[in-house]
């Protein structure tokens, strides 16, 4: 058979496609049944916002070649309008049932992270495919001119206006702390688990937070014998600190020397704090400590609420002379490294500091001393990482606060513009050529 026999060659594109399709997305084929159907492990977005338009692309091809098998087939060449309807219908429906399977399956097998965006991803990419299709069918040049019109762009506009919208909407709400986990305890000078140890004096630590129609605050004063009770806020119960490991050191005036062997934590969850944060979405946190090595990496741990060193909700570290600062978020994950926030040169000397993080989402505020750092971390700060394949993004504080977020809206801006301008000059083009 020749391959200009257009049947042969549309199937072997749907074929190619769906082999490709079934390849990346069930590999490596390690399914795993334990007697029910995990529906835990769906989730509504997708695991990174690059998973989006790859989930577009993989099925344009199927779009594309399954409504030519159609269109070539004798008995399916349609006419009148509503035909042409049923048809489109009929084959993003096959191809939605066919990303539904695939979700499904991966519900089995623990490498892969099954959703809800992937399944709407896929049907875009098959409509996409369909009307490439068409428009191929039509001819490039009769497609442009029947279809690029003033309401046509109009409406294609609007359709991106609301895309865009939803998307910046989608990033504001994955900088949320809405994913804070309430059963971490509250840790000074090293992770729950002991493996990442900060070497430092320390001498108070103070906490704000949402409560009700307030905001509720308090501190843990170093002085005295531990447990060391937080104090200024009665009426709130968090737990005290205690000393998980040591004192190995001589505890003098201003306030207690963590290092190897000596680290602060609460018995019981620093949940009080972590569930009034993750439903009002802001907090503070105030320390005042100096290191006792300018070289201390890991980063080491200075303030934490975290489970262990994969695990938290907020951590202040030290990594060698920075100040880095890691906020659990949707965008950010379970480590806080999309992105981990670094204040260069906090830690060139034993001084003590004092260091103040607020967040008010998506605003990021950090204070050393007098000396004011911000970042916002949305929409911009939040977009970009969904298309990195690292675990981590540092990003240094300082210069403008919303660079990301300029950046952002010219990307949203610039793309517009490059389809829109992009298919009226083809349009021109085309008439043109008929001139």
């Amino acid at each position: 058979m020749s391959l200009r026999k257009p049947g042969l060659w549309l199937g072997l594109i749907t074929l190619g496609a769906l082999a490709l399709n079934l390849w990346l997305r069930l590999t490596p084929f390690d399914f795993v049944w334990d007697g029910r159907l995990p529906w835990e492990r769906l989730s509504l977005g997708p695991l990174t916002l690059r998973d989006v338009p790859l989930n577009v692309l993989l099925f344009v091809p199927l779009g594309f070649g399954l409504a030519g098998l159609v269109r070539n087939h004798r008995l399916h060449r349609f006419h009148r309008l509503e035909e042409k309807i049923c048809e489109i219908c009929v084959i993003c429906g096959s191809l939605l049932l066919l990303s539904l399977v695939l979700e499904t399956a991966q519900l089995f097998l623990p490498a892969r992270a099954p959703s809800v965006a992937d399944v709407v991803a896929n049907g875009l990419g098959a409509l996409l495919g369909v009307w490439l299709y068409r428009a191929w069918a039509m001819g490039v040049g009769r497609a442009l001119r029947r279809y690029v019109t003033p309401l046509n762009l109009l409406l294609g506009l609007n359709v991106y206006a609301i895309l865009a919208a939803s998307l910046t909407v989608y990033l504001y709400r994955s900088v949320r702390l809405s994913n804070w986990d309430t059963s971490f305890p509250l840790v000074v000078g090293n992770e729950a688990v002991g493996r990442r140890q900060w070497s430092g004096q320390v001498k108070w630590i103070g906490f704000t937070w949402p409560l009700d129609s307030y905001h509720a605050s308090g501190e843990y004063q170093f002085t005295g014998e531990a447990p060391f009770e937080f104090v200024y806020a009665p009426e709130v119960n968090l737990p005290p600190l205690t000393w998980r490991e040591g004192p190995a050191t001589p505890r003098g005036e201003q306030g207690v020397t963590i290092g190897p062997g000596e680290w602060l934590a609460t018995e019981t969850a620093f949940n009080t704090f972590s569930t009034a944060v993750s439903k009002g979405n802001r907090f503070a946190i105030t320390v005042s400590a100096a290191t006792a090595d300018p070289t201390q990496r890991g980063p080491a741990r200075i303030v934490s609420i975290s489970a262990d060193a994969e695990r938290r909700n907020v951590t202040l570290g030290q990594e060698k002379d920075a100040l880095i600062i890691r906020l659990r978020t949707p965008a950010g994950g379970e480590n806080g490294q999309k992105p981990e926030l670094l204040v260069p040169g906090v830690f060139t000397d034993g001084r003590m500091r004092l260091i103040t993080v607020r967040y008010d989402a998506p605003m990021l505020w950090v204070t050393v001393d007098e000396e004011e750092y911000a970042l916002s971390l949305a929409p911009g700060a939040a977009f970009f990482p969904g298309f990195a394949n690292e675990n981590r993004w540092p990003v240094v504080m300082g210069g403008n606060p919303r660079r990301y977020d300029y950046a952002y809206a010219g990307i949203v801006v610039g793309l517009a513009v490059l389809l829109l301008g992009g298919l009226v000059v083809a349009r021109r083009l085309v008439g043109d050529e008929e001139d």
